[in-house]
């Protein structure tokens, strides 16, 4: 079923006419992704695969925002990564969920007396860093800046320099190197910064452990205007602006939040064709579709990242995350949701189930859930016929 005929079999189950009013296609489109989301976190029926380019000293890569779980496990049944440096060679970390009481990274704890910043320097004249070796080998130091409203800015240091004034008084770090991920935002410190943090991360060539947590810092609202006209067509509309760059810096992905503020229209990114266009699809606005000058507001999604410990001391490896993929949303006529069809009439009845709760019908609602719940059962023993092990029954009760 496509996006129209899964339309027709809901208002079917509900009994609802098409012209009726009680339900809408934006409501129907966030149930039915809903439900595919419910479907695929269980069966685990979807899968893909995100690379990365390790970063020397780097402890951080933003995941997909269509990663829900990791997929490949050992023989110990513990999820593993591949590790490679560019050949052949796969290494298997170990199970992520090892390291999380325990960390490599130490905190220094700063307290500030004058603290200002350029472009590629930091200085604090009430600070001691000449004991610091911030060029060794084996570890690099992480720069945190927070200025009075909260707002952090990342970078690496690199040599420490105390040759200004009394050594033990002020010290001057220089080659900021902004953080390659682009999470600072706004590039290298500048200004004056109200607090400071400096941590030092030990590295080595191959991390020995990872684990999988939320990105710590929210990603920020992509704003333009449409440089060219996107009529609709089936449902879906392409916003197109010459000065964007929502694959390469950005990172719009499809489910993202997207306002045409023109015709005050809403909607849902439904993927993502190029640095400059995005195909989205608008409901409830004037004309729900682009024209030349229609300003936009995109609402990134929360995030999840991998974080290494310790950080990888080389640039350059591939790590590859294989994981369980959440499904892109279905928000057009044509559009499709890429796992095996026969689990559509599933996806529909919990679409159907949410909007008798919301109906206060829950007695009705219930029984087309158990429907749903019976169907990714049943596929979820299919596709994972490893999880159908012999399991042993003992009575407790006891002989007289």
């Amino acid at each position: 079923m496509d996006g129209k005929d899964i339309l027709r079999r809901l208002e079917q189950i509900l009994n609802e006419e098409s012209t009726g009013t009680w339900t809408d296609d934006k409501s129907s489109y966030d149930f039915l992704w809903e439900a595919a989301k419910e479907w695929v976190a269980r069966t685990k029926s979807l899968t893909a695969t995100q690379e990365f380019i390790t970063v020397a000293g780097q402890p951080n890569y933003m995941l997909d925002a269509n990663f829900l779980k990791l997929f490949l496990t050992d023989k110990s049944n513990r999820y593993f990564l591949k590790y490679t440096d560019g050949s052949d060679h796969v290494i298997r970390f170990m199970d992520y969920e090892d390291i999380l009481h325990r960390n490599s990274i130490k905190t220094y704890d700063i307290q500030q007396a004058t603290l200002t910043t350029a472009a590629t320097t930091i200085q604090d004249t009430g600070q001691d860093f000449s004991d610091w070796e911030t060029a060794s080998g084996d570890s690099v130091y992480k720069l945190t800046l927070t200025n009075t409203q909260g707002s952090e800015s990342w970078a690496y240091l690199g040599e420490a320099s105390t040759t200004t004034n009394d050594d033990d008084t002020v010290a001057v770090f220089t080659d900021l190197a902004r953080d390659s991920t682009g999470w600072n935002g706004s590039g290298t410190p500048s200004g004056t910064a109200s607090f400071y943090r400096v941590e030092k991360c030990s590295t080595q060539d191959v991390p020995d452990g990872f684990a999988i947590r939320d990105k710590q810092t929210k990603a920020t609202q992509s704003t333009g205007t449409a440089t060219s006209d996107g009529a609709a067509a089936g449902g879906q509309c392409t916003l197109t602006d010459t000065s964007a760059t929502f694959f390469s810096t950005e990172f719009v992905e499809p489910g993202d939040v997207v306002h045409n503020t023109t015709d005050a229209s809403d909607g849902v990114v439904l993927s993502i064709t190029g640095d400059n266009a995005a195909v989205t699809a608008l409901f409830n606005g004037t004309d729900n579709d682009w024209s030349s000058s229609d300003a936009y507001v995109i609402q990134p999604q929360g995030r999840l990242e991998i974080f290494f410990d310790p950080p990888p001391a080389t640039a350059g490896h591939i790590v590859r995350v294989d994981f369980i993929s959440r499904p892109d949303p279905v928000y057009s006529d044509y559009g499709i949701y890429r796992f095996r069809q026969h689990a559509m009439e599933a996806i529909v009845k919990y679409a159907a189930w949410l909007y008798k709760y919301r109906d206060q019908e829950p007695n009705f609602g219930d029984v087309l859930y158990q429907w749903f719940d019976k169907a990714v059962r049943a596929e979820a023993f299919n596709l994972h016929p490893e999880k159908k092990r012999a399991r042993w029954t003992v009575n407790l009760k006891a002989r007289r």
